[in-house]
């Protein structure tokens, strides 16, 4: 028994340590990257007008990757503190929450939304920024990785007696079967990252929260092509570090 709460004292010392470690590694490293930024544009300035072509375009796949590597230090940021920040309960009505998901969307041209709700109360009272950033994320990969000009992604809500049942689907290319174990790996992306700009970090992150509030998140191919995230919320909210 002693060596087994030794083992747990040691095991919460060490993801503490590796939080600490990612969110000091991820605010140190922005700084340099800024400059890097800055000092490209100024080259770009000093050379005049009469600058190359090509040098302009080095230039500008630089700054390219240079942002890529910021946002992927902010994924780790987020990662990082998923469960020591916006972990305040309040009342949420649950179709708004998702119509202001939906929202944040911004481009939805050529996109129809299917929502289905069962519920026996609208409301509920939960860890409403953590909810609103898992619908989001969800959403948000449906439509940057469809590959059709018209694009339908579904979004279903059954309320149980414990928990809330969310499933978020859409008709879009899908995922191979290869790779599905890899979708919830930090930085991994089915697609390249110059095809979709994507950092690859919203299921890892999604999953975290998931797991965080006691509940579990599964994909699975739809029956007509596309990808199915289905994940339950539970009611009564339990923290798991």
């Amino acid at each position: 028994m002693e060596s087994e709460k030794k083992c747990q004292e040691e095991l919460t010392a060490l993801k503490k340590e590796y939080e600490d470690f990612v969110y000091i590694v991820s605010h140190d490293i922005k700084t340099p990257m800024r400059a890097i930024v800055n000092i490209a544009t100024w080259i770009e300035d000093d050379l005049g007008t009469n600058i190359d072509q090509d040098i302009l375009d080095n230039f500008t796949l630089l700054k390219n990757r240079v942002g890529r590597l910021e946002n992927m230090m902010n994924a780790l940021l987020e990662l990082s503190h998923a469960n020591r920040t916006k972990m305040e309960l309040f009342e949420v009505s649950i179709p708004k929450l998702v119509n202001d998901c939906i929202a944040m969307l911004g481009d939805k041209t050529n996109i129809e939304f299917h929502t289905s709700y069962n519920l026996i109360d609208e409301k509920c009272i939960t860890l409403g920024k953590k909810l609103e950033k898992v619908i989001y994320s969800l959403l948000d990969n449906a439509v940057r990785f469809h590959d059709k000009e018209k694009k339908n992604v579904s979004i279903e809500i059954v309320e149980n007696k414990t928990d809330y049942e969310i499933v978020i689907g859409d008709d879009g290319p899908g995922i191979p079967e290869e790779v599905k174990d890899k979708i919830f790996s930090i930085f991994y992306t089915v697609n390249s990252k110059d095809v979709v700009d994507s950092t690859g970090a919203g299921l890892t992150i999604c999953e975290k929260i998931i797991k965080m509030v006691g509940g579990t998140i599964e994909y699975t191919p739809g029956l007509n092509g596309g990808s199915v995230f289905k994940f339950n919320w539970p009611k009564a909210i339990t923290i798991n570090n």
